[in-house]
C-alpha cells in the first residue's frame, strides 16, 4: 500500500459540487484522480440567526453494495475538475468523514426498547443510515 492511503483531498467536480474523499493511488495517474468513498460537502442553513450546518453525503451509499463494508472509488478526469490545495482540514471535518466510513459501524443497528419500539431521546453511536429493511 502507498504511504498516502489515507490522504483526504477536496475537489470541485464538473457541476460545481465540493467533493471530499481519500485519494486512491492505484486508480490515479496523469489523466485521472481516483477518489475512494467520495462525499459531497453540503452546507445548509441551520436557523434564522445565520448559522450553517455541514453535512457529508456519500455519492454512492454502501447499502447498495453486496459487501456493505466495501469501498467505492470514483475516477475523475483531471481535465474536468478543480483540485483544491489546502494545508490541512479542520479536525471536525476529518472526524466526520472518517466516522461515516468507519467499517466497524457498518452493521450496527439502532438500539430498540424492549417492546421493539424505536429508542427515543439519545441518539445511537451508529453513523450508518439503513436505506432498506434487512
Amino acid at each position: 500500500m502507498s504511504e498516502n492511503k489515507n490522504t483526504i483531498t477536496i475537489i470541485l467536480d464538473s457541476v460545481g459540487r465540493t467533493i471530499v474523499g481519500e485519494i486512491n493511488q492505484d486508480k490515479t495517474n496523469d489523466q485521472v484522480l481516483g477518489i475512494k468513498n467520495p462525499v459531497v460537502l453540503h452546507i445548509v442553513p441551520q436557523d434564522q440567526n445565520g448559522r450553517m450546518s455541514v453535512q457529508l453525503l456519500p455519492l454512492f451509499f454502501r447499502e447498495f453494495l453486496a459487501d456493505k463494508s466495501g469501498d467505492v472509488t470514483f475516477e475523475y478526469k483531471k481535465a474536468s475538475i478543480t483540485e483544491v490545495q489546502l494545508d490541512a482540514l479542520d479536525f471536525r471535518l476529518q472526524a466526520q468523514y472518517s466516522q461515516l466510513f468507519n467499517k466497524s459501524n457498518v452493521f450496527v443497528q439502532p438500539q430498540a426498547t424492549p417492546n421493539n419500539a424505536p429508542a427515543t431521546g439519545e441518539q445511537t453511536n451508529s453513523s450508518v443510515v439503513n436505506l432498506f429493511d434487512e
